[in-house]
């Protein structure tokens, strides 16, 4: 495993308006996914990405909640817990050697708000990013990005298109050969119209269906921040901000499988959720 010295934000600052029946009581990101929160196994992947830094930054509503995490993540937390629940041990401590810390977000709603929260936070432009209802079971994906990515270019980690899956992401057009394509442009949830119309002009081997998880570099994080002061009322879209800045700059599109998506509230990512 590489070691990376650059930290990683997760964009925990949404609301889970797509399955707001439950998210009101529980943030979406801890909701269990193979027996454990969401939000853990992000964390546990950034462990195998080799980073050693973590903000995890979370809507203000939740505020109180995260009051939970920021215990039990503390690193005498299991010991307590072992000690209160009378157990043995029971394995190493969650995350064991990332240094996690909680911040509340600030400014309007949106992920493109997060990683610049978290970029002042660590004052810094050069980090990853992850969303934290965007869930790798193999806990592989942010080592595929970094290890595969050009540190000199962002880049952004995406899944083989999918024509049903559309739908719910970001379609990346790319270009290049090889295990580490180049974006040329990307349509944000498109249709069945629009998606048979990508796969009939570009083909499906230059096309990739984006995934939460990105790196960014100083002059991105610039670029965010101007997209943002530019939105106006809108919703400012990070996927729609990074393609803004691939039309003059190299952004990398690293693949690797899809993920399970925490806020989908079709019935197969119900499936894929225990």
């Amino acid at each position: 495993m590489k070691i990376h010295p650059i930290p990683v934000v997760i964009a925990a600052g949404g609301l889970g308006t797509r399955v707001a029946g439950w998210s009101r009581m529980l943030p979406k990101e801890f909701r269990p996914v193979g027996g454990q929160p969401g939000l853990l196994h992000v964390l546990e992947e950034a462990v195998a990405g080799g980073v050693g830094r973590a903000v995890v930054v979370h809507h203000p509503y939740y505020a109180g909640f995260y009051a939970w995490p920021c215990h039990a993540l503390s690193p005498d937390a299991h010991r307590r817990y072992q000690e209160a629940a009378g157990t043995r041990p029971i394995g190493p401590p969650p995350a064991a050697g990332l240094d996690v810390e909680f911040v509340a977000q600030r400014g309007r709603y949106a992920d493109l708000t997060s990683v610049l929260n978290g970029s002042v936070h660590l004052r810094t432009g050069n980090l990853a990013f992850a969303f934290a209802d965007n869930v790798d079971l193999t806990h592989s994906a942010l080592a595929t990005l970094l290890d595969q990515a050009d540190p000199e270019h962002p880049a952004v980690l995406t899944a083989p298109f999918d024509a049903v899956g559309a739908a719910q992401h970001g379609v990346v057009v790319c270009s290049g050969a090889g295990p580490v394509r180049t974006m040329v442009g990307l349509v944000e949830k498109p249709g069945p119209v629009e998606a048979a119309r990508l796969l009939n002009e570009h083909g499906s081997d230059n096309l990739r269906l984006l995934q939460g998880r990105g790196r960014t570099t100083p002059g991105l994080v610039h670029h965010f921040a101007a997209t943002v002061r530019h939105a106006g009322r809108a919703e400012p879209k990070l996927s729609l901000a990074v393609a803004g800045y691939a039309r003059n700059h190299v952004v990398q599109v690293v693949t690797a499988d899809l993920m399970v998506d925490l806020g989908a509230p079709e019935p197969s990512a119900e499936a894929g959720v225990a």
